[in-house]
């Protein structure tokens, strides 16, 4: 059985700068600043905050999965992001270096759901881990997540 294939809506960020979670947060969602199916970004970036206050989504690994389900995305988005050194990610400050965020609208969750899944399967793999957090270029990146 094949797993769904993870598309980013823009190339991912590599050896993103930056020392806090909201500040990854906020570089990484700024990558869908500009996108078509996000109709109110301001909106949208406080729904994945508010998501993140609640539980925020960490797989271990140094993986987090912050997200927002919300009628302000006409379809789902997704953008990734490496940081350049570990962020403390949740209340007990897990340290994070990849960030996968998404957008889900309402009628989109089932999607969502096998999406995620195949992801997580992928990054269970630790020589997917370490090849992403080797990545020398955008490409090399994704090539880690087919």
């Amino acid at each position: 059985m094949s797993l769904p294939e993870l598309t980013l809506n823009v190339p991912p960020l590599l050896d993103l700068d930056v020392t806090t979670e909201n500040d990854a947060i906020r570089r990484t969602a700024g990558l869908l600043g500009n996108c078509a199916e996000v109709s109110n970004f301001p909106g949208f970036l406080d729904a994945v905050f508010d998501r993140q206050r609640i539980n925020p989504p960490l797989l271990g690994n140094g993986v987090a999965l912050p997200h927002a389900r919300t009628s302000l995305v006409s379809e789902i988005v997704c953008v990734a992001a490496r940081c350049a050194a570990p962020v403390p990610f949740g209340s007990e400050g897990k340290p994070v270096r990849l960030i996968f965020l998404f957008g889900i609208p309402p009628h989109r969750i089932a999607e969502y759901l096998a999406l995620t899944a195949a992801l997580v399967k992928r990054l269970r793999n630790p020589e997917t881990i370490e090849g992403l957090l080797a990545a020398e270029s955008a490409d090399d990146f994704l090539r880690w997540l087919e």
